[in-house]
């Protein structure tokens, strides 16, 4: 098998950063998904249930599940949305925000791991590079859902 193909770099890529925020969110409480559902609501407070998913690359019951155990925890609150009773937002509680603020600063300690040794103009690249991939990703996704 060969372990230099995109897919395998990535696989490891993102096996490595998994386990270097899991195990630093995990010394505060947090369960696995929950970190990159905190970043998704701290920039985007009071979205849906459905743009969690889509933004978090998660399927719908298992941010239900995720969703649940957070608000048990009291990290979000679920309410009707205004002019649509039936959609729930979902928001950060105030303790929402202090997991958001310390997840934040794991995932910035994880990207200084991830670039060391890198250039701005390197991590820029990268960043850019990356945003192709999960476009091209996305695209093909899409397709696949229409055919």
């Amino acid at each position: 098998m060969e372990t230099d193909t995109i897919h395998h770099l990535l696989l490891m890529a993102f096996n490595h950063s998994n386990r270097a925020m899991t195990s630093r969110t995990r010394a505060f409480g947090l369960m696995p998904g929950q970190p990159k559902v905190l970043e998704h609501l701290a920039e985007h407070e009071g979205c849906l249930q459905r743009d969690i998913a889509r933004a978090c690359v998660m399927d719908r019951a298992t941010v239900t599940g995720v969703l649940t155990r957070m608000e048990e925890s009291g990290l979000v609150e679920r309410r009707p949305k205004q002019g649509d009773r039936r959609a729930l937002e979902v928001r950060l509680s105030d303790g929402g925000w202090e997991a958001a603020e310390r997840v934040a600063c794991c995932g910035a300690e994880v990207d200084e791991i991830a670039c060391a040794g890198m250039s701005v103009a390197e991590r820029e690249e990268l960043s850019r590079l990356l945003t192709r991939m999960i476009e091209n990703f996305e695209r093909e996704e899409q397709r696949d859902a229409h055919e």
